[in-house]
């Protein structure tokens, strides 16, 4: 994000999971170190209609593999293939 738009939308379901809340508390500590980026939180429902609606308000999303595996699907019928689109599984020592 800091090499691109300096935008972040984080993804989650802060509103009914209680992993979801930790997420974003992580999110915002971590959002801290980088004041020159926008972070912007949003609920995965949310997420998922505005995917469709306005693809081009999003740059660089940060979510959860469960979320993010269904906004990867949906965002390549938008790009005409699951084939087109860039994703990454990144931990603490391995990143595939």
């Amino acid at each position: 994000a800091q090499a691109r738009s300096k935008r972040v939308c984080s993804v989650d379901k802060a509103n009914v999971l209680e992993s979801s809340r930790l997420w974003r508390e992580t999110v915002q500590e971590v959002a801290k170190r980088y004041p020159e980026v926008e972070t912007e939180h949003m609920f995965i429902d949310n997420a998922a209609m505005q995917l469709i609606k306005d693809p081009k308000r999003f740059d660089v999303v940060l979510t959860a593999n469960l979320f993010g595996d269904i906004l990867t699907d949906e965002a390549s019928q938008i790009a005409g293939s699951m084939g087109m689109l860039a994703s990454a599984s990144v931990g603490d020592k391995v990143g595939l």
